[in-house]
Formats: C-alpha cells, sequence, structure tokens
C-alpha cells in the first residue's frame, strides 16, 4: 500500500534555531547597554561641567574680594606716605632738627612719627636723613644705616618727588618680613630727609589672603610680582615645603598658574600649580602696582563630592535596568499566561516607584482642558495644590491659589502659551489653606510649572495643557540665604570688628559720597580727627585687654553722640576715630566735637597716666568745607574763614583730611581733652 506523504507546501514552518534566537537577543542586550551607558555618560559629563562652572563663580567671588582688600592696604600705606609729601610742618621741624639735633627740637618730629606709628599701626617709622642713616624714630635717636634696597629707593624718591615703596622682603633688621614706603620730605625745594613707614606684612596683609568663606584643604591665595625673567612669591606658600618669603620660580614653567598670571593671563583659567595639581585659579592685578594677586584651588577637591553624587545618582538607574533585564531574561522562556500575569506586577511596581520619586522630588503631572476649563491632578500634584477633591480642581479654584502678587502674572503667562502654541515654564507661589495644609512647616509655598500644549489634529486647536508642578519652596529659601549671607558679607567687610562702627573703607566711601553730594548741592561737610589723649600710655599701664575695651567704650560714646541722618562715626585706624557731619558748618561741627569731648569724659575712665586729666580723654581737629566746582584745579572753600585755596592733594577729600590732622595737631600741642577747630594759616 503506497505511503501518503503530506505536500511541501503544508509543511509546519520551522521556528529559528537557539543559537540564533539566543545571539539576536545577545546582540540587543550589548546594543541597549551601550546607547544607555552613552546616555548616562552625557547626563554625567553635562553635570560636571555645570559643577565646574559653579566653583568659578565661586572662585571669582572670592579672588576679587581678597584682591580688593589686598589693594586698599597697599592704596592706604601709599596715601599714608604720599599724605607726608605735604606736611610741611613735619619738614620744617625735621630740617631744624637736622641742623641743631638737639632734644627739644626731636620732639616735635618724634611725635608726629609717634602718631603715624600708632594710628595706621606701622610696626616702625625712621627719619632718614639725605645720606641714608636713620637719625629718629617714635622712641627717640638712633644710628644706623639704610638698608641697601632701601637706600635705592630713597634715591628714587628724591628724583622723582613722591614715595617709592619696597616690595616685601626680609632683612636682618627686623625679625620678620616687612613691606616698606619711602616719602621724602622737602623744605621748599630742597629735599632734606625722608620718612620710612615699615609694616608687618604678617599681621596686615597676609591674613587678607587667608580669608576663605567655605571650608577648603586646598584653596590658597598668593602675591607674585615679576623680576627680569623670573617670578618672586611676595607672600609664603601655604602648601610649599619651603615657606620662606620671596620663593621665586622661573616664567619657564608656562603650566603654573603665577606664571601665567605674570605673563599676562587674567581671570579664571585652569592650571597646574606648584605641587604639579590641577587646579582652577583667578588672576587679579593690584592697580598701580606690580602685585598679582593669584588664588586657586584644586579641581579635584572642587569635584571630588560632585563625583560622589553623581555617580550614586546615576548608578541607581543602571541598578534598576540591570534588574528589570533579568527579570525579563528569566520570564522569556514561560508560558503566555504567566508572562503576562508577571508584566503587569512588573508595571504595578513601576508606577508605585513612579511615584515614589515624585514624592522625592516633590513633581506632580496635571492636564487642563481648555474647553472645560478644568484640571486634573495626579498623585502629587494634589499634594503640591492641597485640593480638597483629589484628582479635579477648576481653574477658578487654580488662580484663587495664586499669591494675590504672582496671580495677574502666572494667569496671563498660562493665557499666552494656550494662544501662542508655545511650552511655558514659569514659578510662582501659591497659598494653602492652614487647616488642610500638606505641609506643616509653612502655609507659602514656591512652586515651577512645565507646560507643552496638546493640539486637535483636525483643527489644530489647543485641547489640553499638559504639564508637571514641582515643590521648589526649599530651594527659594537656599537662595534667599545665600543672598542673606552675600549681603552680611559686604556689610561685615566695612564694620570694624572690635569696636562695630563703621571701619575706615566705610569712611572713605561715605567721604567721598558725601564730598560729590556737597558739591552738587553746593552745602557745606564737616569732618572731625578723633585721638584718644596718651592712648599708648594707657595700654603700658593697664594692659592691652583694658586698652581694646576702653576704645570700645569711646566708640560707642562717639557714635552715640552722631545721630543726625547720613552723619557716620568710623575708625580711622589704632585709637584714632572720625566723624562725617554732612550740611554742618564750623559752629555746628564746634558743637558736636565738645559734645563728643563731654561724652568720653562722662565715661569716668581712670588714666593715672595722662597729664591732660586723671580719666581718659580725646582730643579733636574740627575742619568744616564747602566743596565747589571749578574747571582747573579742586578747590574748597574754608567755612572757618570764608577764603578759597586751591588744594595740593589728589583730591580735596584728603586736605579736608589733612586739615582736620593738622587742628588735631594743634589740639595736642595746646594740652589736649579739647576740641580745636582748623583755620587757614594757623
Amino acid at each position: 500500500m503506497p505511503v501518503l506523504t503530506q505536500p511541501a507546501f503544508f509543511k509546519t514552518p520551522s521556528r529559528l534555531p537557539k543559537s540564533v534566537t539566543w545571539g539576536l537577543l545577545v546582540t540587543a542586550i550589548v546594543f541597549l547597554t551601550g546607547l544607555l551607558a552613552y546616555g548616562l555618560n552625557t547626563i554625567y559629563n553635562d553635570r560636571m561641567a555645570r559643577s565646574k562652572h559653579q566653583a568659578e563663580r565661586e572662585l571669582m567671588a572670592i579672588g576679587h574680594l581678597q584682591a580688593e582688600g589686598v589693594t586698599s592696604w597697599r592704596e592706604q600705606r601709599m596715601a599714608d606716605a604720599l599724605a607726608l609729601l605735604d606736611d610741611t610742618l613735619l619738614a620744617q621741624a625735621a630740617s631744624t632738627w637736622f641742623k641743631s639735633a638737639t632734644p627739644a627740637h626731636a620732639l616735635p618730629v618724634q611725635q608726629r612719627l609717634r602718631i603715624l606709628q600708632e594710628r595706621a599701626k606701622y610696626v616702625a617709622v625712621f627719619l632718614v636723613d639725605d645720606q641714608g642713616q636713620l637719625r629718629l624714630n617714635a622712641d627717640g635717636v638712633i644710628t644706623q644705616r639704610l638698608p641697601a634696597p632701601e637706600q635705592q629707593a630713597l634715591q628714587s624718591a628724591f628724583t622723582q618727588a613722591t614715595a617709592v615703596a619696597v616690595e616685601p622682603r626680609v632683612d636682618a633688621m627686623f625679625a620678620f618680613p616687612f613691606f616698606g614706603v619711602i616719602a621724602p620730605l622737602f623744605d621748599g625745594a630742597q629735599a632734606t630727609g625722608a620718612v620710612w613707614l615699615v609694616s608687618d606684612v604678617r599681621s596686615t596683609l597676609y591674613p587678607m589672603l587667608d580669608r576663605w568663606p567655605t571650608p577648603s584643604s586646598t584653596a590658597e591665595s598668593s602675591i607674585v610680582a615679576r623680576q627680569g625673567d623670573a617670578l618672586i612669591y611676595l607672600s609664603p606658600l601655604r602648601q610649599a615645603a619651603n615657606q620662606n618669603l620671596n620663593v621665586r620660580s622661573l616664567l619657564t614653567r608656562t603650566s603654573d598658574p603665577a606664571v601665567q598670571a605674570v605673563l599676562g593671563t587674567r581671570g579664571i583659567f585652569y592650571a597646574q600649580d606648584y605641587r604639579a595639581q590641577e587646579v582652577i585659579a583667578l588672576a587679579s592685578a593690584v592697580p598701580d602696582s606690580p602685585w598679582l594677586v593669584v588664588s586657586k584651588i584644586d579641581v579635584a577637591e572642587v569635584m571630588a563630592n560632585t563625583q560622589q553624587r553623581e555617580l550614586l545618582a546615576l548608578g541607581l538607574p543602571v541598578t534598576l535596568g540591570l534588574l528589570l533585564l533579568g527579570i525579563l531574561l528569566t520570564l522569556w522562556q514561560r508560558k503566555a499566561w504567566l508572562r503576562e500575569r508577571a508584566l503587569k506586577a512588573d508595571l504595578q511596581r513601576n508606577m508605585r516607584w513612579l511615584e515614589n520619586a515624585q514624592k522625592a522630588a516633590s513633581i506632580g503631572y496635571f492636564s487642563q482642558d481648555v474647553a472645560t476649563q478644568r484640571f486634573t491632578t495626579f498623585h502629587m500634584a494634589d499634594a503640591i495644590f492641597n485640593t480638597t477633591q483629589p484628582g479635579l480642581m477648576s481653574v477658578t479654584d487654580w488662580q484663587a491659589l495664586i499669591h494675590p502678587d504672582d496671580r495677574e502674572r502666572t494667569i496671563a503667562l498660562h493665557t499666552q502659551a494656550i494662544k501662542n502654541r508655545q511650552p511655558l515654564r514659569t514659578q510662582y507661589r501659591i497659598l494653602h489653606d492652614p487647616v488642610h495644609d500638606h505641609y506643616s512647616d509653612h502655609s507659602l509655598r514656591w512652586v515651577e510649572t512645565w507646560c507643552e500644549v496638546e493640539l486637535n489634529k483636525a483643527s489644530g486647536h489647543v485641547t489640553h495643557l499638559l504639564g508637571t508642578v514641582q515643590d521648589i519652596t526649599e530651594r527659594k529659601q537656599t537662595e534667599e540665604e545665600l543672598n542673606r549671607y552675600r549681603a552680611d558679607l559686604e556689610q561685615k567687610i566695612r564694620l570694624d570688628p572690635m569696636t562695630k562702627i563703621a571701619n575706615r573703607r566705610a569712611l572713605d566711601e561715605q567721604l567721598s559720597a558725601e564730598w560729590q553730594r556737597a558739591m552738587r548741592q553746593s552745602s557745606s561737610l564737616a569732618f572731625l580727627m578723633i585721638d584718644v589723649d596718651f592712648f599708648k600710655l594707657y595700654n603700658d599701664h593697664y594692659g592691652h585687654t583694658a586698652g581694646d575695651e576702653c576704645l570700645i567704650k569711646v566708640a560707642q560714646a562717639i557714635a552715640a553722640s552722631v545721630n543726625r541722618t547720613g552723619e557716620l562715626a568710623a575708625r580711622y585706624g589704632g585709637e584714632e576715630f572720625a566723624v562725617v557731619l554732612p550740611d554742618a558748618d564750623l559752629a555746628r561741627a564746634q558743637d558736636t566735637a565738645e559734645r563728643i569731648c563731654q561724652a568720653v569724659r562722662s565715661l569716668n575712665m581712670a588714666h593715672a597716666k595722662s597729664t591732660a586729666a586723671t580719666i581718659v580723654t580725646v582730643s579733636i581737629g574740627v575742619v568744616s568745607v564747602q566743596p565747589v566746582f571749578t574747571p582747573t584745579s579742586p578747590r574748597t572753600l574754608d567755612a572757618s574763614s570764608g577764603d578759597t585755596t586751591t588744594s595740593a592733594m589728589p583730591t580735596g577729600v584728603q586736605r579736608m583730611v589733612n586739615q582736620a590732622d593738622e587742628a588735631l595737631y594743634r589740639a595736642k600741642q595746646t594740652g589736649r581733652n579739647r576740641a580745636v577747630a582748623y583755620r587757614s594759616g594757623q
């Protein structure tokens, strides 16, 4: 009997070999893994770049503050030296003493040197003759040769008829690094000698470079300058094995940020420092000087925390992806009904993860129906909007939630997005009902919404506004705290830390502003220079702690006596204070000065070493001027005498300060414990 066979076209099609199936699956897995790795790497690099930009902005802010401090420090010392060029009384007194060298003629010169040393906190002030011999200081007669660098500066000062600085260095004459300025003295056209101002840079300059508002183990700022074919560090290196001053480096080390700064690089840049570490650096020039301030911080330190955080954050989706892949591979061989049940369970789990992620990020979803004017809210959006009916909210209810100050703008933006069919991103405040508030800490919340429009394919009209809403209250609070920190930092740099009144920086700014205002309004401006009588003797007798308490009480008494709008009491330096009195003629300025004298006397602080009184007293120099505009040179009208004189100082402000200083000098000569007004020709 013949055997019947099934035709070929009736045969069941054969399945793919298992090896081919597994090959395709492995290929798909490799492709997806590569795609995921590429996406995660792109996200990681983007976030790291943003972190670098944030670190650069912080470094720029800190570096500029330090550079401003160094600039102010150097300008103040040059200003003190330049002020001596026009101190004719000192020049005449020095010339007289050089000729006679008697103790009687030395006394006024010593007093002026002592006042300058104590007021500006110089470690030493010397009178130098025209041959470079140290002749006199605040304590008495000395005989010593001026060091060689200062000898050269002395000759330059005589030749150029101006003050000459000697950059920070070390010398056997002092046991510390110092900065010096040579100020020549002229009796008429004849150079009679000079004053050498010496500052201890350890206590006055270097602390400005050590201030760093955030904790850092690698942050460092240095002052550098160029010397021929090399650069020299004018401040010690924090992390160098040799921390001596004046460390030199060849300009051939172009990877060093200090070398790049000397060669002309400014602003933010990347380099390798003297430790061969990759750093972010900022170079700032100090005006009118060869100095450059270089601030830097290690890139590794800046990026360490960011790298750890981002790797953990990006590792989570990788872990979840691998877990999901394992589940799919396990379930792939199962029967259809078992596979369907597993997929349903997986979908529910993913929905729970999504909901938890929304809660963690405070992000919710919503949909606005343009036709019915109703919102459909999902999960976290209900909590953010604090809706009384979860899942549904009218446009009127939504508008009522918006803070009154933000309502009109927010509604207009939503309307414009629907009209123009454009995406929308905006921030606004919402008000929660305190009784039903989801958040227990505050009823006023900040939210940010991202919206996209959904169009009807047939008509092209907008049917829905789809978007997300995120609670950003904590971010806003952080931004406000940062703004308050910046404001507090700006305030602190204008406040004397010990006496808690305005410092020299704030005084200079107020003087400049009031001078300009007085010129515009043709009004008068008064200035008081105040000095605590025999304060050095007070310090020597009672101790520095008692001296600090004395200065604090005197500062409070002065500030309490100055209470009109625009008036300012400030610490000028050491035991010297200053007061700015806008719209004040000489009579009113004199009354204020007498009131301050009486307020200090009323403190009744014993002063056993004072020859002016048995208690702490002050001497005050008073000046009142009327600044006026002139087409040729700065001129001031002396309010005490009515005559107009041309100021030989760079600005009229400096001339006014010098006049107050001369009046203070007169007050000390006539017995102290008094206020003496400046009068031209005295």
